[in-house]
């Protein structure tokens, strides 16, 4: 299996401002949500963790690892950082910004990101089931681009929240054949 989670709660998030690659420490909040989802992650099997190199990834990271019983290794994978924003990082996330960002010249764009994406192809499921934490823009490129099946579907993740990610060679359609 191959579990996606979004990292905890920063004060950016908390305020709706774009973070992309800006390194924003996990809030209180943030903390209290990574420790909620250890003690849910800990009910399943982990053979690894991987995770985006920004501090509030490997933060919530090192706190469900901790507290995990198979102390499952936790890796840095620089292809996980989150979408590089440009200009807009640190700005509001409002419906002026949405519409101007994907056309924006400083802003990553998702044919670039796809690419930067393409290691996940290499996660070997049946090996050991893995945990990715990352960010909210790299799940939802590999929910709409690289076509993975998120179960529960969800567009998008709030902070802390996870979910299982089903490569697109074997939705689930496929496995039930």
């Amino acid at each position: 299996m191959i579990y996606f989670l979004r990292h905890g709660e920063t004060d950016y998030n908390r305020h709706s401002l774009w973070m992309g690659r800006l390194d924003q420490p996990l809030n209180a909040a943030g903390v209290a949500q990574a420790q909620q989802t250890a003690e849910r992650l800990a009910q399943m099997s982990l053979g690894q963790i991987i995770t985006s190199p920004l501090s509030r990834a490997q933060d919530t990271a090192t706190i469900i690892a901790n507290r995990h019983p198979d102390n499952p290794p936790v890796k840095v994978a620089d292809w996980l950082i989150e979408r590089d924003y440009g200009r807009f990082e640190g700005l509001k996330k409002t419906p002026a910004n949405r519409a101007a960002i994907e056309n924006d010249l400083t802003t990553e764009t998702m044919a670039e990101l796809f690419t930067r994406l393409a290691p996940i192809r290499h996660i070997d499921e049946t090996k050991s089931d893995t945990l990715i934490i990352s960010h909210s823009g790299i799940y939802r490129c590999l929910v709409s681009s690289y076509g993975y099946t998120p179960d529960p579907d969800k567009s998008t993740l709030s902070n802390a929240e996870f979910v299982t990610i089903t490569p697109p060679q074997l939705t689930q359609n496929q496995q039930n054949h």
